[in-house]
């Protein structure tokens, strides 16, 4: 359930974004624009690079992430009229508002490609656009199997998952749950995927594998005792990799990746065992509620309590505000772990 400040800061942005704009924009561009923390996200001036799609008033030119929301139909016009007659416009903006907000902003942008291939096949097909939501379980079967050949049974899943979320929001029908057709045409798309296609499940990371890690790594490099906690604590504690580090340098999301501002962490002993217990703001299971995360010395050279502390000995001058894996440079300065530096620096040891 909301709270109250939430819909209070969604109020004080919208009234916000109305002041600067002289009149009050569209439903949903209302609630594309606000956000609980009050700032303002303003998408008149975006591209997003789709000029090989029609031109359409039902498709504004926007961040694909914000695509569910603010690309509509016939049907969806007609929809939010509907809701416009019986219910305040403010409550209308906080229901496309918070039904956007249960998607995270990358679930949203891979929901928006699908949206766009969906949309550029209906133009190539010239199909009406009141034909297009709620869209027939022949014309979404069709659809994907345009695709079969140069798209994974996952990109398809992905593309059909922000088709149904479109339909949802917009109150369409979806045509796609229990469609036998539909069902085999995923069926077939995974048969025919060219082997590169083909997702390639990779080895599991046993011990085996952590031990020559830790052969492998510079115990004396900041970047490297960085990348050895973090696979430590993967290992021994259960975390995924995106609670522990961020997607991209840049890309830091102090609700969503655990920062210094949980330091110092706190070592206990009982039965001569450390222990030691920190918050992460967000899982993937538990959404923003986050999870403890327990972390228990262990009498091996890979002991997650152990490289969590030479981390965090060897890392010491970085802010707070950092994320909790962030290094130090050779020049002093600081930077943030990424998946992308952790995944390569692995692989050079693992890899033969």
């Amino acid at each position: 359930m909301l709270s109250s400040k939430l819909y209070k800061d969604v109020d004080a942005a919208a009234a916000e974004f109305w002041r600067h704009n002289g009149s009050q924009p569209q439903v949903r561009e209302a609630a594309g624009v606000t956000r609980p923390d009050g700032s303002i996200r303003v998408l008149s001036g975006e591209s997003c690079n789709d000029a090989s799609v029609g031109p359409s008033s039902y498709r504004p030119s926007v961040l694909a992430s914000e695509r569910v929301l603010l690309w509509t139909t016939p049907h969806g016009v007609t929809f939010q009229n509907k809701l416009e007659r019986l219910y305040p416009e403010s409550h209308i903006v906080k229901l496309f508002f918070v039904m956007a907000e249960s998607l995270d902003e990358s679930t949203r942008s891979d929901y928006g490609a699908g949206l766009l291939h969906f949309n550029q096949f209906c133009d190539r097909l010239s199909i009406p656009e009141q034909d297009r939501m709620p869209a027939s379980e022949v014309l979404l079967s069709i659809f994907i199997a345009d695709a079969t050949g140069s798209i994974s049974s996952r990109t398809a899943d992905n593309w059909l998952a922000g088709l149904r979320f479109w339909h949802a929001i917009n109150g369409a029908q979806w045509h796609g749950e229990r469609s036998e057709c539909l069902r085999h045409v995923q069926r077939g798309l995974h048969h025919l995927a060219p082997p590169d296609l083909k997702p390639e499940h990779p080895p599991p990371i046993t011990l085996e594998s952590l031990i020559q890690l830790h052969q492998g790594l510079d115990h004396s490099n900041t970047f490297d005792t960085a990348v050895l906690a973090i696979a430590c604590l993967v290992f021994w504690c259960g975390c995924r990799l995106e609670e522990l580090v961020v997607p991209a340098f840049d890309s830091s999301d102090m609700t969503k990746h655990v920062t210094r501002s949980v330091l110092p962490i706190v070592t206990q002993e009982s039965n001569n065992v450390r222990h030691s217990t920190f918050h992460i703001p967000w899982t993937k299971t538990t959404g923003d509620n986050g999870a403890d995360i327990n972390v228990t010395s262990r009498d091996h050279l890979t002991c997650p309590h152990a490289s969590l502390f030479r981390h965090l000995e060897a890392n010491f001058n970085i802010p707070s505000h950092a994320p909790l894996f962030s290094f130090q440079t050779s020049t002093g300065a600081w930077t943030s772990m990424t998946e992308q530096w952790f995944l390569k620096r692995c692989n050079q040891i693992w890899s033969p």
